[in-house]
């Protein structure tokens, strides 16, 4: 980088420098007498080049005019609305600004170091922001630009946790949970000696307010590991074949008809699925049903620990991920069932994903098995695994092809202080995307930080 004085810019830089103090304003004003007909001076564009980004001791770079930086005339600002990764390094950057007009030079913003001229193979420190002074074609007038590049402060890759609470009095002996997060609270369906309970937090927030309250609309045969939420409605089933609505977790009645056994798998807006007696079954209004379409034999079908979540895709298509569990395999069974405009849901067939000799990953069998959408993915974790391979709530199980892998990953943690914990285990995802865990009376909040950054 080369700093240029007046002197060494020769005449022309010295006449356009020593006018600034009259002729610095905007390029066009209403009351401005124009006197030529080549006064422009604005900035076209500005494309940044390739960064260095270093986190923790990994060092590596990438292009950043994957980044648009955004020019405002109207207020001669400079900025990239979406934030450059969390540690880019600014000290060195080429910057390709396209201007019309006769010259251009920068400086520290606020400072009074002198104008150095820009020149296109010159890096720029971009640490702090800059003040770019462009001269009009016919040096009778100037603009000054702020020029700020915007990194994110947190690694967004980072899962970060918080534990809001520990022994909620609410919780304390609590087994067979299962919660929701609903209407900005979190709901919690359990078991006490004296029955069903519910135990509900006042809001989402990092702090809140506990409050319990006894469930008697439904019958001790309720499988609470069946609460299924869909739009403003809750959803759950019996084991004796009755399934039941509720608009708040407290004030349940009963859909359609009871039939024989079942175990409802999910709920999504047209239709109930359900297990029964060895086969998967579908009903409009929980009082007809018909058998579903298999791409294989039904007894591979999970028959117990069965986990599922309903996925949008981008591409427009509808996906169930159901995870479970049989006897006599050694890891979970997964199967799928995709639909869109051109098939709809009631003709998709259910794919099941076999566990092939080459998948070195396929999804484990744990206990209290917990399976959530996460970050346009499955994220899988619960406590220890059947095989003892694993103790509870050490890793998170991720899968980005809806069940056929399930890659235990280094990069995103569970909190270390849960490693190893008994008891029951329970999650969900709210609508701000934190991540909540429950058990042993505590509960915890999480998020991995580019899911939090404010959109601008």
């Amino acid at each position: 980088m080369r700093a240029y004085n007046i002197r060494k810019k020769g005449i022309r830089w010295y006449l356009a420098v020593l006018a600034l103090p009259i002729l610095i304003s905007s390029c066009s004003k209403d009351n401005e007498v124009v006197t030529t007909s080549n006064d422009y001076c604005y900035i076209k564009s500005v494309m940044l080049g390739t960064v260095k980004r270093k986190v923790g001791t990994i060092s590596s770079s990438f292009t950043g005019s994957f980044y648009e930086m955004t020019v405002d005339l109207r207020n001669n600002t400079i900025e990239n609305l979406d934030s450059l990764p969390y540690g880019s390094l600014l000290d060195r950057v080429i910057a390709t600004i396209t201007f019309d007009g006769s010259m251009l030079a920068y400086r520290e913003k606020g400072s009074d170091n002198e104008w150095t001229a820009y020149n296109l193979t010159d890096s720029l420190d971009l640490t702090k922001p800059l003040e770019l002074l462009l001269t009009s074609n016919d040096n009778r007038t100037s603009r000054i630009y702020t020029l700020k590049v915007n990194v994110h402060q947190q690694e967004g890759d980072s899962l970060c946790w918080n534990k809001c609470e520990s022994e909620v009095t609410q919780l304390a002996d609590m087994t067979d949970m299962k919660t929701v997060a609903f209407n900005d609270k979190l709901l919690v369906l359990g078991r006490k000696t004296a029955g069903i309970v519910l135990a509900e937090r006042s809001s989402t927030e990092a702090e809140s307010t506990w409050e319990e309250t006894s469930v008697t609309d439904l019958p001790a045969t309720t499988d609470l590991q069946t609460l299924h939420q869909q739009a403003d409605m809750l959803y759950i089933s019996t084991t004796d074949g009755a399934i039941f609505s509720s608009a708040n977790a407290i004030d349940w009645r009963q859909e359609g008809t009871k039939s024989a056994e079942l175990t409802l798998v999910e709920k999504t807006e047209d239709f109930f699925y359900a297990i029964s007696e060895g086969k998967l079954l579908r009903s409009a209004d929980a009082s007809t049903w018909e058998e579903e379409t298999l791409d294989t034999e039904a007894s591979l079908l999970p028959q117990t620990g069965i986990r599922t979540l309903t996925l949008q895709q981008a591409n427009g298509n509808t996906r169930i991920v159901m995870v479970g569990q049989r006897e006599g395999s050694s890891n979970a069974v997964v199967w799928n069932k995709m639909w869109n405009d051109s098939e709809p849901e009631a003709n998709a067939e259910w794919i099941y994903f076999p566990l092939s000799p080459d998948n070195k990953i396929p999804c484990p069998r744990l206990n209290h098995f917990n399976l959530l959408p996460y970050d346009g993915k499955c994220f899988a974790f619960g406590g220890a695994s059947v095989d003892e391979s694993h103790e509870a709530l050490d890793v998170i199980y991720i899968s980005q092809d809806y069940g056929i892998t399930w890659r235990p990953t280094n990069e995103i943690h569970l909190p270390s202080e849960l490693k190893g914990i008994e008891g029951c285990i329970t999650s969900t995802v709210d609508e701000n995307n934190f991540i909540w865990i429950i058990t042993n009376a505590q509960v915890w909040r999480g998020r991995l930080n580019r899911l939090g950054f404010a959109q601008r």
